[in-house]
């Protein structure tokens, strides 16, 4: 599961999932939204916040961008 859908799934505001695990509302904000990777010990706060829900590779797979097609010139 998303980070994004588990907060929404669970009403839980970003800035209060932030105080849980210990970063910043921004922090939590990027990470769900799939702006940047968590270091390794907010990947193990997520996972124990989440009580598993949310896994590294569901993390790994927000990150990835859509493949865009060459256009040709």
């Amino acid at each position: 599961m998303k980070l994004d859908d588990y907060l929404n799934a669970n009403g839980i505001s970003g800035a209060d999932f932030a105080d849980r695990i210990g970063v910043n509302a921004a922090t939590v904000y990027r990470i769900r939204t799939g702006r940047v990777f968590p270091h390794q010990k907010t990947i193990r706060a997520i996972i124990a916040a989440t009580e598993g829900a949310v896994t590294v590779n569901d993390l790994l797979l927000s990150q990835q961008q859509p493949i865009r097609k060459k256009e040709n010139l």
